[in-house]
């Protein structure tokens, strides 16, 4: 066997630990640096860490509308996670993710692009580079990949997803044509599910190898207010996706709790904490709830990881399209790091992939948004405000689950592709 380290070169736009869409990038590259291979990353930020002296990381700058949009006062310039939602900035980032904007326009921009590839060609022939790495999003990764893969053909291309570009395998239109390209050149296809991987491997019959994500590092800075003690929390933190996520069961039941239960109304208190407030606001008035809700605007990262923490159950909303599941959202790795039950409400058709996931979270319960989980909600909620009631605490993930979902054992599939073809 060849015991020679694999020299990996990742692109990645993003690359710190506290940004949620770096987090997959900056883990896996550290754990194969632990591994012993040779890893580099080209991104617009420096791996400032414990393990950047084991990285070689290539700062490049970049020119796009985000940067555009914090020289105008726009907090990071982040429309997807800073802007509150609505019908022109939704228009206008859909436009960002279609070639070719997202080429020229959309995260990195056209600047990053050329100065990126221009850099990693350089690197792959001064360190002779074995393997690249991007991940989808942002596009520009796999743009510069594919460079890289045409000057030398015989770099080994492991293109990743964390996300779709379309919902039904059958809406063909003009996306297709640009991102087969770029498939068609990938050497290895990874994704953060089966359900994603399954999308792609059957609208580009390509076969994938499932890659899922790890917990993250959390400190712990969690300070608990008097107020806060006196709380039984259910919490939310995030973005919702309006037209997808619904949890109408949960809240018409935690109404009905509110009303026969004196006791659970006073103690109550539903935390939400992220850009669409307005629509949560909405929900909490829909169902009578809002007297009983804490809703804030979006928070950083380390407040985020204090809310999970001090919550009691900590809520996950996610849904299935007739020809899409598995969309495991990145916060569902926060929860598990934050070891409060989680309640994951699932809109629309069965996910046999997320339920195979909670099966073993045995302070855990996933359910789908219909009438018949009704009860099994309510007996999940109760169980767990009775032992808050009597004891201060919730039931804890043990760490046994915590050591299957650390970062050494879900990167390990990534290890062995590239331990078997270096």
């Amino acid at each position: 066997m060849n015991s020679t380290p694999a020299r990996i070169l990742f692109l990645s736009y993003y690359c710190h630990p506290q940004n949620l869409t770096a987090t997959r990038n900056y883990y896996l590259s550290k754990f194969l640096a632990e591994a012993g291979h040779e890893v580099h990353i080209i991104s617009k930020g420096v791996v400032n860490t414990e393990v950047s002296k084991k990285i070689k990381n290539y700062k490049v700058s970049a020119l796009d509308y985000r940067a555009m949009l914090e020289r105008l006062g726009v907090k990071e310039g982040v429309t997807s996670t800073v802007i509150p939602p609505g019908p022109w900035i939704q228009w206008g980032y859909k436009l960002l993710l279609r070639y070719p904007f997202n080429k020229w326009l959309g995260e990195g921009g056209g600047f990053y692009y050329l100065k990126a590839v221009k850099l990693a060609l350089k690197l792959v022939r001064e360190n002779k580079i074995t393997h690249i790495f991007s991940s989808y999003r942002p596009m520009a990764d796999l743009f510069i990949a594919e460079q890289i893969k045409i000057a030398f053909p015989q770099i080994i291309w492991i293109g990743d997803f964390r996300d779709v570009l379309w919902w039904e395998k059958t809406n063909v239109h003009y996306q297709e044509t640009w991102i087969r390209a770029l498939i068609s050149r990938m050497d290895y296809i990874s994704a953060v599910t089966k359900g994603i991987g399954r999308f792609w491997g059957e609208v580009f019959q390509r076969t994938f190898i499932t890659l899922y994500n790890g917990i993250p590092q959390v400190p712990e800075q969690i300070k608990i207010s008097d107020e806060e003690r006196n709380k039984f929390t259910i919490n939310y933190t995030g973005r919702i996706y309006t037209e997808f996520q619904q949890a109408d069961i949960l809240f018409q039941l935690l109404k009905e709790l509110t009303v026969t239960d004196e006791s659970f109304a006073n103690d109550l208190c539903i935390r939400y904490s992220g850009i669409s407030s307005k629509h949560w606001k909405g929900w909490m008035q829909k169902f009578g709830l809002l007297s009983y809700s804490r809703i804030e605007n979006q928070t950083p990262v380390q407040q985020a990881w204090d809310a999970q923490a001090r919550a009691h159950i900590n809520l996950l909303l996610t849904w299935t399209t007739s020809d899409i599941s598995g969309f495991i959202h990145g916060k569902f790795n926060e929860y598990l790091a934050a070891r409060k039950p989680i309640l994951c409400a699932i809109e629309g058709g069965a996910d046999p992939e997320l339920e195979e996931i909670y099966t073993p979270l045995t302070n855990s319960l996933l359910v789908y948004n219909a009438e018949i989980f009704k009860e099994r909600t309510r007996d999940f909620i109760l169980k767990n405000y009775i032992l808050w009631k009597s004891t201060a605490r919730v039931e804890e993930l043990p760490e046994s689950i915590l050591r299957s979902y650390q970062w050494n054992e879900t990167g390990k599939p990534l290890l062995n592709l590239i331990t078997s073809t270096r």
